[in-house]
């Protein structure tokens, strides 16, 4: 069959998770169907679609406001544009991120691009883009929504820091719930990345036709390799442009670390990925340290004694914390960064939401060295034994074909 693919910003391993969890959809899918991927991209991110060149018999790009290298009068423009972007999403009671990606280019390159390739189906990626399925017309269409919006939202209310953000996030939840609604009712099939999202959309739309654990991890990609000197060292790999990770990172440097630190002075928290939060930088003197960027993922992992992903909100499974098990590191995380891939009676994951607990968990792990071993150990043949892409594609498969004869 032909797959058409289609996503908000370019499907690259390693800017983000929710862009390497496509980018290994996309590969995966690559010996089995023609695929054809349509995404927003920036100026500067257009080389890296060349990634995709193995795998797609094409990947278009419309062109995406923002980012690096632009004149003052376009940062004027984007930064006028966002203002408007929020006071639509008052007046029409749509989420702000959905109107950040409406596009008339967008729309017209969806209709040219099924044109053009004729695709047996189009499986949308992520829910700000849930609304071209109105493009998609006789195609069939499956709905993968990553990270649920509804969810994620509420959560991140939740967690607000004030009463103005707090009442802020709840109006986007609002507007949210009623978004996911109306559209994921137009796809033969909506995926999800944990059984708790599913349960979530369910709840709000009962006769809804989901798939739960749509996540594999290329498992060959992330071998296990021998801790270097790094006995209390503590380590965060994440894409912080994605603003749960930015809450997780500075939530840890200033809840938990320091805790951690009055403990263990010579106790250092890595922070890897690009543009880290401006207050973890420079911060040597207090056992923070950023590096950055890196493409390297086990060997990052092999650098640290101990894994963390202090999450606080977000949805969906987060690739962050599968890496790490499949490298072999042992993990502490909250029970919302271990949603969708282990129970705290697994013994795959050590799971504490509030700070002292936290704190406690990373200590005794850092003074137990076999018990992270066995704790590596158990997360990796967690990882093997659940997310093969090998179970996902198959079941792809069928969603594909029973979509496309219904269509007949």
């Amino acid at each position: 069959m032909k797959i058409m693919i289609v996503t908000p910003f370019p499907p690259v391993p390693g800017v983000s998770g929710g862009g390497t969890a496509v980018f290994n959809l996309i590969r995966n899918l690559a010996p089995r169907h023609e695929v054809v991927c349509l995404t927003f991209a920036r100026r500067e991110e257009l080389p890296r679609l060349a990634e995709l060149e193995p795998y797609c018999a094409e990947a278009v790009a419309v062109p995406f406001p923002g980012g690096t290298g632009i004149s003052i009068l376009e940062r004027t423009l984007y930064l006028a544009h966002r203002c408007l972007h929020n006071l639509l999403s008052f007046v029409t009671l749509t989420p702000v991120l959905v109107w950040k990606c409406r596009s008339g280019a967008m729309r017209k390159a969806l209709r040219r691009t099924i044109e053009r390739h004729r695709p047996d189906a189009v499986h949308i990626c992520f829910p700000q883009m849930a609304d071209y399925v109105r493009e998609c017309r006789e195609v069939p269409a499956v709905m993968d929504t990553q990270d649920v919006a509804t969810v994620s939202t509420r959560r991140r209310a939740a967690s607000a820091p004030n009463m103005t953000a707090k009442a802020y996030y709840l109006l986007q939840w609002l507007f949210w719930r009623r978004y996911e609604s109306h559209y994921y009712r137009m796809f033969g099939k909506v995926l999800t990345l944990t059984r708790q999202d599913a349960a979530a959309l369910q709840g709000l739309v009962p006769e809804l036709d989901v798939y739960a654990d749509a996540i594999g991890v290329d498992i060959g990609a992330l071998p296990v390799l021998e801790q270097r000197n790094a006995a209390h060292t503590i380590g965060f790999l994440a894409s912080f442009a994605h603003q749960p990770n930015v809450d997780a990172a500075l939530f840890f440097a200033k809840a938990v670390f320091p805790l951690i630190r009055e403990r263990m002075r010579d106790a250092e928290f890595v922070v890897a990925g690009k543009n880290p939060p401006e207050a973890l930088r420079n911060r040597p003197a207090d056992g923070i340290r950023c590096v950055g960027f890196v493409d390297d993922v086990p060997s990052f992992y092999g650098d640290v004694a101990v894994a963390v992903a202090p999450l606080r909100y977000g949805g969906g499974i987060k690739i962050k914390v599968l890496e790490a098990m499949a490298c072999g590191k042992p993990v502490v995380t909250t029970s919302v960064g271990a949603e969708g891939i282990a129970a705290a009676d697994d013994g795959a994951l050590v799971l504490a939401d509030e700070p002292a607990a936290f704190a406690e968990a990373v200590v005794s792990l850092l003074n137990d060295q076999s018990r992270r071993r066995e704790l590596g150990e158990r997360g990796r043949q967690l990882v093997e034994r659940r997310f093969s892409w090998r179970r996902v594609m198959d079941d792809l498969d069928g969603i594909y074909t029973r979509l496309v004869q219904a269509k007949r």
